[in-house]
This record gives C-alpha cells, structure tokens and sequence, in this order.
C-alpha cells in the first residue's frame, strides 16, 4: 500500500490535460531539488488552475520535502511540514472522498512518528469511510474502496506495532491506546474482518487483561479459523492463563498449518 499512495502523491497521477505540463515541469524539479523552478512552477500553476487537485498534492510535496532537506528539529523545517500539512488539510476539505489524500497525510504523520495526529487521521478517514459507504475515490488504481481502506488501516496498524517494539514499555503507553481506539472503530466498521478483532486483542494482551484479548480472538477465529497470527495469539494467551489443554490444542492446529 504504501508504494501506491507514493506513486499518487508523488507522481501526480490522473491528471488533466491542462495541468499536465505543470505537473511534469514540477516534478522534474522535484526530483532534481531545484527549489527556485518548483516555487515558479507552482505560482504559474496558481494563476492557470488555482483549484486544480493536482496542484495541492503537488504544494504538499513542495513543502514536505523541502522541510525534509533541514535538521529535522529546526524551526524552518517545523514550519514548511505545517505548511504542507495545511495544504492537504485544505485539499481533503474540497475534495473529502480522495482517498489519496488522506493516505498521504497519514503516511507522512506515520514517517515522521507523530503518533497522535497520525491516530486521529486514521480515525477520521474511518469515520468518512462509514459516511460514504466505503465509496472512495483513487485515482488510476483499480480496487473496491472498501478493500483500499481495508488495506490501509492494516498497513497502519503494523506502523503502530513497530512503534511499540521500538518505544519499550515506558514509550508505547501513548501508541495502544490508539492501536485500540483504530482496532474498535475498524471491526465496527468491517465486523468481518479478524485482524481488527487480532489488533484489538493485542492492546488487551499488552495491558494484561487476557479475558478480554481472549474474546476478541474467540470472534476473529471463528471468522478464520485457519489464520496463523489469531491462533499464535491464541496459543500465547492460553499459555499466560495456565490453560494448558488449550494451549496444547491451539499449538497442535498451528502446528498442521505449518505442515508441507
């Protein structure tokens, strides 16, 4: 997924034929770090198609990867990231069912480890997904929207579980509860799809209430009951309640799955 959304954003792709010239120009800049073209580029673009979609993304990069070329704590970097993330702001409020545009924002929010907006986007788009019926709109790719923020939701997800790993336990107690807060709103909105119940048991394991994570696993297994990371999940979580014929159980099912 993520290859798709920078193929999007940074390519500038399903453009119309009035902005393609722009669109080419800029990118060449872009690719080349010629910032003084980008700025003309982008004020000739202005001035022809002020509200051209493409002209956004194509401000969103202009600011973000220039604020990416400074030392990532300086004030001017701050402040080119903010002005970019104020021009995607700006696009998926013209634009709201671009699914694009939501991806690339939280991918950015996600590269640049700022967990709490990067929630908060993820739970937002969630919350236009319910809204419109999972009826999104992305450009020059081919699948249903629903399986695009299926996907994406998952992708994130995984972000989550890596920050985790890498905060330690005194760093990820601001992460799980986003894991749980993006986990609950997925299975709300896709009751069937287990690896939002599997996400969902994962915080509930890592705060230490196994009979919660364990509920949540009894529903994703017995919407998959073949699915290798829900009956590890299984085999763990009965394993630290002592339940030891269960465990064995779970264990002996992963065990032919794993079978030639």
């Amino acid at each position: 997924m993520k290859q798709i959304i920078l193929a999007l954003i940074g390519l500038g792709l399903g453009l119309n034929l009035a902005a393609q010239s722009f669109s080419d120009s800029f990118y060449d800049a872009l690719n080349s770090d010629n910032l003084p073209q980008q700025r003309r580029i982008l004020a000739e673009w202005t001035a022809a198609t002020p509200d051209d979609i493409d002209l956004y993304i194509a401000r969103f990069n202009h600011y973000i990867n220039y604020s990416m070329t400074l030392a990532e704590s300086s004030a001017a970097a701050s402040a080119l990231a903010d002005s970019g993330l104020a021009v995607i702001d700006r696009a998926i409020g013209l634009f709201p069912d671009r699914l694009d545009l939501r991806f690339g924002k939280i991918y950015f929010l996600g590269q640049t480890m700022q967990w709490q907006p990067f929630a908060d986007e993820i739970l937002s788009t969630l919350d236009r997904s319910g809204a419109i019926g999972h009826r999104w709109q992305f450009p020059n790719f081919d699948n249903e929207g629903e399986v695009l923020i299926v996907e994406g939701v998952q992708d994130y997800l995984y972000t989550l579980f890596d920050a985790v790993q890498n905060a330690g336990q005194d760093g990820s107690t601001d992460i799980v509860p986003n894991i749980r807060r993006i986990a609950h709103r997925a299975a709300q909105l896709f009751p069937s799809e287990p690896s939002f119940l599997s996400a969902l048991a994962y915080t509930y394991i890592h705060d230490g209430d196994l009979p919660t994570a364990l509920r949540h696993l009894n529903r994703a297994e017995q919407l998959a009951p073949t699915d290798r990371a829900v009956l590890q999940q299984l085999v763990d979580v009965h394993t630290r309640m002592k339940n030891k014929k269960m465990a064995a159980q779970y264990r002996a099912r992963l065990d032919e799955l794993q079978r030639p």
